[in-house]
């Protein structure tokens, strides 16, 4: 057992405590005592949160227990435990604040050592026997991983985990997905197998009839090898191929005498050298009318034309080739000139009207001025005042805000600046009224005369619109050249028409004559007499013979293909038969090995599974082995001594049955073997707690620990007196002879001063601490007293009298 001794536990706003508490925790023996809420139970949750790095009730009744772990009167507090180790020191801290951070003291495997065999919280005593018996597939419990511990379980039941597919073949496939992908690939295997050999029967019927087909049509025997008609067809194919040139030739004379019939079709009647000599005499005759016409009017023409265009059209001058062309020009640019012109005139016309009426507008308005001018006159106001209405009326009109125009200044009076004046203008006369009327239509009137004065002048300074141009004489000039460039341009058309027909006449003789030469050649090509073949389209009778003969050609083609397709056929339906036989052998190899493979794999899991059962058996014979010699053993003598007048001792039931889950039940027994009922049915209540104390301190005793310490909160307050004294003995045997360290929390002032005389050191090797916890003022208040051996002098002599 490793020398690993608890040392000292400094609390600081930990939970009920205040302020900082150290408490040493270095004797055999730490009794730990204080009223209710002093603390006693915060110093034993101090110590398991700095071990294990939690406080196991408050996690079970709150989600955020770390919120509840600093005392909140306080900012920040913490929790520090020391421990010796061979001489070496471990210390944990954890810091209390609004987070609580910190590392536990202890590793893994010990702090489930700690909460399942060394601390015991007063919360957890009532219950742990019923924790204890949970039972039932996948409960790892503490009793249960105890006796894993205890026996060396750990590597059966890895063998039995690992043996667990074994017992079924989905789990074995789950667990090996090999497995399962070779019964997969067997399945695809066979579903490929019969695929294939149905692609094998198909092309083995495809090749029967292709090579009856071929029989038949070539005249070969009904029996023979395949073989034969490859080689029978070959020898055809070298032997009897077309010669494609002459094809070739043959579709060239097609298209030459094709073209021959489009080009006697388009030539129509047109075949005597005679009509080309007169059409050639026709078009002589029509330049010489037209040379005629040039000489005696054509020229003048033009020149009255060109004098025309450059003297009042500004047109460019044109020749006589261009006679009707420029004619037709210069119609349209004087037609265009002359309607400008009269949208010209209409806009002068127009111009003039509004002048007039302008001047007239002017005339009166001169006249209604003069008039209001004599009616203001007229009107008896002093001379002063009618200054000031005048000039408050010359004001009124440019009045826009509050502010006056003359002095700018803003109006402070009541109401608007502009109804301050209109009233100053009616206290000025009575007759201020139509004075300011009249001056305010004298006023509009000029400024109406005014606009009509300046639009008339901008209407008078503009120049006329329109030219004086005298478009009359340029219109009857054109129009007595009309009939001479109708002569002129009828005779030009005649000239042209008749050299068209020349021409034609002349291009049709010279394609009689390729046409002769080209059935000449056709004749020629197809050894053909040219004697023999008729006057009248001879190109027909070429075309029927290139016809016949190329028909032929594609015939003896067609048969080639046909023979060259059965060729292929037949030779990639043999080819494809041998690479299907082969791939269907390979496959039926995959297949046997794959069969091979999966009885092997049956077999065995029929061998796992046999070795499954032999590792249930042995670890169900080591559990029972546990339970009823080593466990229910140390239980029994533990219990004994707590209770020893209890004819009812707990006990472990015998698990008889093989399983791979962990039974664990109670029941008592009587001194005479007899079995009954569960300890909580049996015992009383006192007693049911001595059980499960007396149980937790065998669990401990009865496996080696890297934890010599024993934390038990209150386990004697439901104890008589003959309990607590049993238990005060047992505890002492503990500390005393087994090297435990036990800590105490005790409620009970008298039993706690029981408690410290009867587990005072008797060597000097021993010591008892005493930690006394009140609730001060303003923090937590911790006394220790540390008791260690004293020895009475009266006895030593009395034992040296003796000695």
């Amino acid at each position: 057992m490793p020398d690993l001794r608890l040392k000292e536990l400094s609390v600081e706003n930990f939970r009920s405590i205040s302020g900082r508490c150290v408490v040493p925790l270095d004797g055999e023996i730490t009794l730990i005592h204080g009223a209710n809420g002093a603390g006693k139970t915060s110093l034993l949750s101090a110590i398991e949160l700095v071990a294990t790095g939690r406080v196991g009730y408050l996690d079970e009744q709150s989600d955020d227990a770390g919120s509840l772990l600093r005392n909140h009167e306080f900012p920040i507090g913490q929790v520090r435990l020391s421990l010796s180790e061979n001489g070496h020191e471990r210390t944990g801290v954890f810091d209390l604040a609004d987070k609580v951070v910190g590392r536990p003291l202890l590793a893994e495997n010990e702090r489930s050592e700690f909460l399942e065999r060394t601390f015991l919280p007063q919360t957890a005593l009532a219950r742990l026997l019923e924790t204890y018996t949970e039972t039932g597939k996948g409960v790892d419990n503490a009793l249960v991983r105890f006796v894993k511990s205890l026996v060396g379980l750990d590597d059966l039941d890895s063998l039995i985990d690992g043996l667990e597919v074994a017992g079924h073949v989905a789990r074995s496939k789950k667990l090996v997905p090999a497995w399962a992908r070779a019964l997969d690939d067997l399945d695809a295997l066979e579903a490929r197998i019969s695929s294939v050999d149905a692609e094998v029967d198909t092309a083995e019927r495809a090749l029967r009839e292709i090579a009856d087909e071929a029989r038949a049509l070539l005249g070969l025997p009904d029996e023979g090898a395949h073989d034969a008609i490859v080689e029978h067809l070959r020898s055809r194919s070298r032997t009897e191929a077309p010669k494609e040139e002459e094809l070739t030739q043959l579709e060239g004379l097609r298209a030459v005498i094709r073209s021959v019939s489009n080009m006697r079709a388009e030539l129509g009647d047109q075949r005597s050298a005679t009509q080309v000599e007169v059409e050639a005499a026709r078009a002589a005759d029509a330049a010489n009318l037209y040379e005629r016409w040039v000489d005696d009017e054509g020229l003048v023409l033009i020149d009255r034309l060109n004098k025309v265009r450059t003297e009042h059209l500004g047109l460019p001058e044109m020749g006589l080739p261009q006679l009707v062309d420029g004619y037709r020009e210069a119609r349209e640019t004087l037609s265009a000139m002359q309607r400008a012109h009269q949208a010209a005139s209409a806009a002068d016309r127009e111009r003039g009207d509004r002048v007039r009426v302008l001047d007239e507008q002017i005339r009166d308005l001169d006249a209604t001025i003069r008039a209001l001018e004599a009616e203001a006159q007229a009107i008896d106001v002093p001379t002063d005042v009618r200054i000031v209405i005048e000039l408050l009326g010359a004001i009124l009109p440019l009045v826009a805000d509050d502010v006056c125009p003359v002095c700018d200044q803003e109006f402070i009076g009541a109401g608007a600046l502009s109804d301050h004046i209109e009233l100053k203008l009616r206290s000025l006369s009575d007759r201020s009224k139509d004075l300011v009327r009249i001056e305010s239509a004298v006023a509009s009137a000029k400024e109406t005369r005014l606009a009509a004065v300046r639009e008339a002048v901008l209407k008078k300074s503009l120049p006329p619109a329109a030219d004086d141009v005298d478009f009359d004489s340029v219109v009857r000039i054109a129009n007595g050249m009309e009939g001479a460039v109708e002569r002129g341009a009828r005779l030009r058309r005649n000239v042209d028409q008749a050299q068209v027909k020349a021409a034609d006449a002349r291009s049709g003789d010279a394609q009689h004559r390729v046409i002769a030469k080209r059935i000449a050649e056709v004749a020629e090509a197809l050894d053909h007499p040219r004697a023999a073949l008729p006057l009248v389209e001879p190109e027909s009778t070429l075309l029927e013979l290139v016809e016949e003969r190329i028909q032929s050609h594609q015939y003896r083609e067609t048969q080639r293909r046909w023979e060259r397709g059965v060729l292929d056929s037949v030779q990639e339906t043999n080819g494809r038969l041998e690479v299907l036989r082969a791939e269907r052998a390979d496959l039926r190899r995959q297949r046997d090995r794959l069969k091979k493979q999966v009885a092997d794999a049956h077999k065995r899991m029929a061998q796992s599974r046999k070795l499954l059962g032999d590792a249930e058996q042995t670890r169900s014979r080591l559990i029972n082995e546990v339970f009823d010699q080593s466990l229910n053993t140390l239980w029994a003598q533990l219990f004994s001594r707590f209770a020893p007048t209890e004819r009812f001792v707990p006990k472990f039931v015998k698990q008889t049955k093989a399983t791979r889950t962990v039974d664990v039940r109670l029941e008592t027994q009587l001194p005479d073997g007899t079995t009954s009922g569960a300890p909580g049915a049996m015992l009383s209540y006192g007693n049911t707690n001595s059980a499960a104390l007396s149980l937790f301190m065998a669990v401990h005793l009865s496996a080696p620990t890297r934890l010599p310490w024993l934390i038990f909160d209150d386990p004697v307050q439901s104890m008589d007196d003959i309990h607590i004294a049993n238990f005060a003995a047992i505890v002492r045997q503990l500390a005393f002879t087994h090297g435990r360290q036990v800590v105490i929390a005790i409620h009970e002032p008298e039993l706690f001063e029981y408690l410290s005389l009867e587990l005072a050191p008797s060597r000097p090797d021993q010591t008892l601490v005493k930690v006394v916890l009140e609730r001060g003022a303003g923090a937590t208040q911790v006394a220790v007293d540390r008791v260690e051996h004293h020895r009475e002098q009266q006895l030593a002599g009395s034992e040296r009298r003796t000695q």
